[in-house]
């Protein structure tokens, strides 16, 4: 994290912490900024124009960060387009749960995803000096994603984001740690920062929600207009009289998602690898195939700390990524 105007530092604090890698990351903006045309190269005016080259364009510099970070030269042409992340339910390493002391400050991160938090306070932003860095749970930062870096928050994990000042929001997936400048509560990526509109100022007053596995799982009934009902019966959502109670929705059992295929034969073979490895957990497979896409699952588990050891477990000795699904439909 820097430890300066905005208190980011993505390499200390694996130094300070001792924090070790966790899952791996990936990331739809190349990393590898492009340079600009020699044809390009003219004195800029003051502004400095904004001039596009194919998906990226100048970005205009200035605004408040710490010592030699900033905006870099180009940033993606539609960077006020980038969608808010995807939240969803991923399982959480317990190397990333320890408590840690950085600066004099103690700190004592959250052990479990169900754990509420709501916090105001300042938020800044950190982009070139850590872009292609990795982050406390071992992925690599990009500063043209919805990400940030949270000293106490699940890794990873999902919080909205709202700038108190024009009531813009976003939604963030945690996967680093700090800031740890007192003061600051929360780091953003430079393309988060940027869509709360806050990168000349340099931090702004924020409300810092996370999002809890029941938040991740209302956000994708809102977002589809639809939900699981008791007897996985899927059906629309429709308004309900001022005087009628909505029934109680029965949650299906959740299942760890380790891969995903369009081949089936891609598919049987990490089922394989699975069973060869860990006998329990190959009994506990099976492959869903839906839209010409194979989808291999573990499970169901009866609980998200379940699901989230058994991921952590599973990790350990076959090379994926789990992904926990909750309200599946299954034959």
């Amino acid at each position: 994290m820097k430890t300066g105007f905005s208190g980011k530092g993505v390499v200390q604090i694996t130094w300070w912490a001792s924090l070790l890698l966790a899952l791996g990351a990936c990331s739809s903006v190349p990393l590898d900024t492009p340079a600009l045309p020699q044809k390009a190269a003219v004195k800029p005016a003051s502004p400095p124009p904004v001039v596009k080259h194919g998906q990226w364009e100048t970005a205009p510099q200035g605004g408040g960060y710490y010592l030699d970070d900033g905006p870099g030269d180009l940033r993606p042409a539609n960077l006020g387009e980038l969608p808010s992340a995807e939240p969803q339910i991923e399982p959480i390493a317990i190397r990333n749960t320890r408590p840690y002391t950085v600066m004099g400050q103690n700190f004592e991160p959250q052990t479990s995803l169900e754990e509420s938090y709501r916090q105001k306070g300042r938020a800044s932003w950190y982009g070139k000096k850590f872009h292609g860095a990795k982050t406390a749970n071992g992925e690599i930062y990009d500063m043209h994603q919805m990400t940030a870096a949270h000293p106490t928050l699940p890794l990873p994990s999902y919080a909205k984001v709202t700038n108190l000042a024009n009531g813009k929001s976003v939604i963030v997936r945690v996967n680093d740690r700090g800031p740890f400048l007192r003061g600051r509560i929360i780091d953003l990526s430079y393309a988060a920062a940027y869509q709360l509109d806050y990168i000349k100022q340099g931090s702004a007053e924020v409300l810092v929600e996370k999002m809890t596995p029941e938040a991740i799982t209302q956000f994708h009934t809102e977002k589809n207009g639809t939900q699981v009902a008791g007897g996985n019966v899927s059906v629309e959502r429709v308004g309900l009289a001022p005087n009628v109670a909505p029934v109680p929705i029965k949650r299906t059992p959740l299942y760890l998602q380790i891969g995903a295929f369009g081949s089936k034969s891609n598919a049987e073979a990490l089922l394989i690898q699975v069973s060869n490895n860990h006998e329990s957990f190959g009994k506990a497979s099976q492959i869903l195939s839906e839209s010409g896409v194979h989808r291999v699952l573990v499970g169901p588990f009866a609980s998200i700390d379940q699901a989230n050891e058994a991921a952590i477990e599973l990790s350990a000795f076959v090379a994926v990524q789990p992904v926990i699904k909750q309200d599946l439909i299954l034959p």
